[in-house]
């Protein structure tokens, strides 16, 4: 009997090193598989398992990867599960997942222990550690390593989980390397790990769809200042991913991104309510009201006795 492939989705493809995916590959060029140091590639055996336990995800333009040489590739930031949700992507594109991480993620169970054994560098803004790091970087794109960064430097505050405004670190990296910015966008990371959990929600299985564009050459223009082609590739970069996330969704992007210096909503703000988080939240609002009710008796009846 035939095995027929689910009705709308796109047919699973073979890559070189890479058995029985779980994943769902869309439109995408063989990549060769890049070879990594022992220790990384051990480290990064329980990625495949964990991501497609707790999502399905889904590729979607990976011919943009670059077969060789050094690049940067940028994402969007949205939950706790973005770094193992990328990581699986290049990894199972023969790319060792090399990233440049915010240091308090090193600090989330699991998740943190997965990013120190796999060799991931941990940021610490304003201080020595994080010029160590980028120095880091750097040495690795010149090697022809591929990084990988989140421009916006933490999760999207934007209530409508669009990218933010970012800093200018991933273009004057690039710009300092000469390596090629490449835009990533994730739908559906903060659906598997709403910000504010300790674990991910992994039922049910949500679809977790990652789309690449093209590579954005890091050129400076004709008389153009450091300072200002760092801004302009940043926000290229930045539309270029609000594009691609934009096309997965079936929306249009804002015309212009979330400042979130201007309006610094919190993560959590931006995350949609859905059945089970609004039972959560009837749930502890009710347990606020009892523990408030038994408080009052408590000090009535105490009050009382005093009086006795």
């Amino acid at each position: 009997m035939t095995r027929r492939e689910p009705v709308g989705r796109p047919a699973r493809t073979a890559r070189p090193g890479i058995s029985r995916r779980r994943s769902w590959d869309v439109g995408s060029a063989r990549l060769p598989e890049r070879r990594s140091p022992a220790v990384i590639r051990l480290a990064q055996i329980p990625l495949r398992p964990l991501v497609t336990a707790i999502a399905r995800p889904v590729w979607i333009g990976r011919e943009h990867l670059p077969e060789r040489g050094g690049a940067i590739l940028a994402g969007n930031h949205t939950g706790p599960f973005d770094a193992l949700a990328y990581g699986h992507l290049l990894q199972a594109s023969g790319i060792a997942p090399r990233f440049l991480a915010k240091g308090s993620l090193f600090d989330v169970p699991v998740l943190g222990a997965l990013l120190r054994a796999s060799g991931q560098v941990p940021v610490h803004r304003g201080s020595r550690d994080g010029r160590d790091a980028l120095a880091s970087a750097r040495e690795s794109l010149e090697r022809g390593e591929i990084m990988m960064v989140f421009p916006e430097g933490t999760y999207t505050r934007d209530p409508g989980e669009w990218p933010m405004q970012a800093r200018t670190g991933a273009a004057r990296l690039a710009l300092s390397t000469g390596a090629p910015l490449v835009p990533v966008a994730a739908w559906g990371s903060r659906r598997a790990w709403p910000v504010g959990r300790a674990l991910p929600r992994p039922v049910p299985r949500r679809t977790l769809t990652m789309r690449i564009g093209a590579p954005i050459p890091a050129l400076r223009g004709p008389g153009e200042t450091e300072h200002a082609a760092a801004q302009r590739l940043t926000e290229q970069l930045m539309a270029a991913i609000a594009a691609l996330l934009g096309e997965t969704r079936g929306e249009e992007p804002p015309a212009v991104l979330h400042d979130p210096r201007r309006d610094p909503v919190r993560p959590e703000a931006g995350h949609r309510l859905d059945a089970e988080d609004r039972a959560v939240l009837r749930d502890a609002a009710a347990a606020a009201s009892l523990r408030t009710e038994v408080l009052e008796q408590a000090r009535t009846a105490h009050t009382t006795g005093a009086g006795r």
